[in-house]
């Protein structure tokens, strides 16, 4: 092959993702302006939690009302520390194409099952829509007791101060039961404004919430968790826009999703399971609020490096699901629905079909993202007198029949997923791996080591020369940082002109302390640290590019469509000349058809994918048995080790067919 001696010894890294039909926003996402080194974005967590008499604790006396309602669970939460670089890290990750965070192991996400486990919110009930064009101030009266004045209230909206300084302490005769749901109302819709729903200001909220806390018992019947999630869906989208600098909704879910999933983010000690309580309360317990390391460049590197043995897929196991409340496991159904999530105008696609293994389902690779992209940046601004029910009738009729569109319909997924399974080839491909580009070293290191081990493969090692070497070894002087090292000329100093030798004092000879400090010191031997190599199987699946007219099967055999030329060509191994037969191979084998784009399928599931398996019977076509010849070959080399001969590298050359 041609020689490789002028290519640039240097390493290039590209942005990715390879093909963009995917993340095709990509150009106009915060990671790409990190990769291109401009200043690091920490984003502002809008929030402003509501206070009791100065403190943050919620009122024993509204406490039975809140189960009621069920806002009890995700109100203690409301007061956890939120770290801001673990927020802004993961928004690096996040894509609003898929509503997936793209991390090196593959798509995962925050679902309605998260929502449940975590936070104690159901998954299911009426979606939070209806009119906005009500009178408001009457609304106030009726269900708070108090009518805002003009400038407190604007529109919809109210000042959280407004509610903070009428709400502040409870004077309620003994027994007023009316008095004690307006105070309840107003603490949730302070809640609701401050955690839950922040709008840019962090100091208002909408009234438009106060009429789904009429009445306690109904109010526990819509899906408010889909409203959170649909939300925070919505705030993480608009914050992969550089130039936006803060982010409101429920970020501790964020957070929370993060600690039970990412084994190197969490923090060092992890608590027990609380009994009877959403997941999310075991962060609760006093010594458990502190949120670790601040800096986002290191939790970027953590995400950037990490492994995927480091990710949980399924942390929610059988103990974990055994211990929590009814409330958490209410609405299943819609944890494997493929719906859009509701709150008013935000309407965001919840898209589990791309995340099947945080549900331990094989995933196979997955359709065109299901966010319709007219309803993605759709806001209440000129639009109060729409009839929001006539407007998104279909969308709440699919989110009614939400059983229709499940998921849960793949196998079990066994292990970790391959490294060259279909899901994963075609994910390298769509996906961009590494936010900062100074972390995609260890992608440059893994093109060399997978070019080295194609070079001694069987089929690898009579396709190279020397040449072809040299561009792979600069490269691994750049990764390890040794290049001057390497390249630097040798400089001489001068010669030593005086030396001074120890000398010996005779003194004190019969001390036992003249034998010097190391005379109590037990000597150790260094323990020796061994690193094997994985035993190869059948089938190498990745091709350098370098190589990539051969095939990329480390025992890859003719197939229909496929002629063999018996003319000789030469090839050059160490310095060595050899000839064998030539085939001529079709521009893309079956096992190489992740070097050209792939397509994402447009139906809404893909197929399943399937692992390569056992070496065909080619018995036929080639009239010998090569599974024979190869596991004799296995079986000599397996022979040679044993009698600690060592390996002859021209033993296994190829086979001559």
């Amino acid at each position: 092959m041609a020689s490789s001696s002028s290519c640039s010894s240097s390493i290039q890294t590209r942005s990715g993702p390879i093909d963009s039909d995917v993340l095709w926003m990509q150009p106009k996402h915060v990671s790409e302006h990190v990769w291109n080194g401009e200043p690091d974005r920490k984003l502002h967590i809008r929030r402003a939690v509501p206070t009791y008499q100065g403190e943050e604790q919620i009122p024993e006396e509204i406490v039975p009302l809140l189960r009621q309602c069920g806002f009890y669970w995700i109100m203690r939460m409301g007061y956890l520390k939120i770290n801001a670089a673990l927020i802004s890290a993961f928004i690096e990750r996040w894509r609003p194409e898929t509503h997936t965070f793209h991390l090196r192991c593959g798509e995962a996400t925050i679902t309605l099952q998260d929502v449940s486990v975590l936070l104690g919110l159901r998954s299911d009930g009426a979606p939070l829509i209806g009119s906005t064009n009500l009178v408001w101030a009457d609304l106030c009266e009726e269900l708070l007791g108090v009518r805002p004045q003009e400038g407190e209230i604007e529109g919809s909206v109210v000042k959280l101060s407004w509610l903070a300084h009428h709400f502040s302490h409870i004077n309620i005769d003994e027994g007023n039961v009316e008095q004690l749901q307006m105070f309840t109302r107003a603490w949730i819709l302070r809640f609701i404004g401050g955690v839950l729903f922040v709008n840019k200001s962090s100091s208002r909220v909408s009234l438009r919430y106060l009429k789904f806390l009429r009445d306690f018992e109904q109010c526990s019947t819509y899906a408010w968790g889909p409203a959170v999630l649909a939300y925070l869906y919505r705030e993480m989208c608009s914050a992969t826009d550089y130039k936006v600098k803060s982010i409101g909704g429920m970020c501790i879910l964020i957070q929370m999703w993060a600690w039970e999933r990412c084994t190197t983010l969490a923090p060092k000690r992890t608590p027990p399971i609380i009994e009877n309580k959403p997941l999310g309360h075991r962060w609760l317990r006093r010594g458990n609020q502190h949120i670790g390391n601040d800096d986002l460049r290191l939790f970027r590197r953590k995400l950037d490096l990490m492994k995927r043995h480091e990710f949980v897929w399924e942390p929610y196991t059988a103990t974990v699901m055994a211990a929590l409340p009814p409330i958490c496991v209410v609405g299943g159904v819609a944890w494997f629905a493929v719906v859009p999530l509701i709150c008013f105008h935000v309407v965001e696609w919840h898209q589990p079909d791309r995340v099947l293994r945080q549900f331990g389902l094989q995933q196979p690779i997955p359709g065109c993202p299901s966010q319709p992209q007219n309803l993605h940046g759709i806001t209440l601004k000129g639009k109060q007198d729409e009839n929001w029910f006539h407007l998104l009738a279909p969308i709440i009729g699919q989110w009614n029949n939400r059983a229709e569109f499940r998921v849960d319909v793949y196998p079990r997924q066994e292990g970790l997923l391959g490294y060259n399974s279909d899901y994963m080839v075609w994910y390298r491909r769509k996906t961009k791996m590494f936010v900062d580009p100074n972390n995609a070293n260890t992608a440059a290191l893994g093109e060399v080591v997978e070019t080295l081990q194609y070079m001694v493969s069987p089929q690898g090692r009579n396709t190279w020369t020397v040449d072809d070497l040299v561009p792979y070894v600069d490269k691994l002087a750049i990764i390890s940082e040794e290049q001057e090292r390497i390249t630097e000329p040798v400089s001489h100093g001068p010669a030593s002109e005086h030396e001074f030798p120890a000398q010996e004092f005779p003194i004190l000879q019969s001390s036992v302390e003249t034998q010097g400090i190391g005379r109590r010191r037990e000597p150790v031997q260094a323990e020796q640290y061994s690193q094997q190599m994985m035993e190869r199987q059948h089938g190498m699946y990745y091709t350098p590019a370098t190589f990539s007219e051969y095939p990329s099967q480390m025992y890859q055999y003719p197939f229909a469509g496929h002629h063999t030329d018996t003319s000789e060509t030469s090839h050059s191994f160490g310095g060595v000349a050899e000839t064998q037969p030539h085939f001529s191979w079709p521009t893309i084998t079956p096992s190489q058809q992740h070097d050209a784009p792939i397509a994402t399928p447009n139906a809404p599931f893909g197929p399943q994918w399937n692992v390569p398996g056992a070496i065909p019977d080619m018995g036929d076509l080639l009239g010998v048995d090569l599974r024979q010849e190869f596991s004799a070959e296995a079986e000599q080399a397996e022979a040679g080790r044993q009698r600690g001969g060592r390996r002859n590298p021209d033993q296994f050359s190829g086979l001559r067919v």
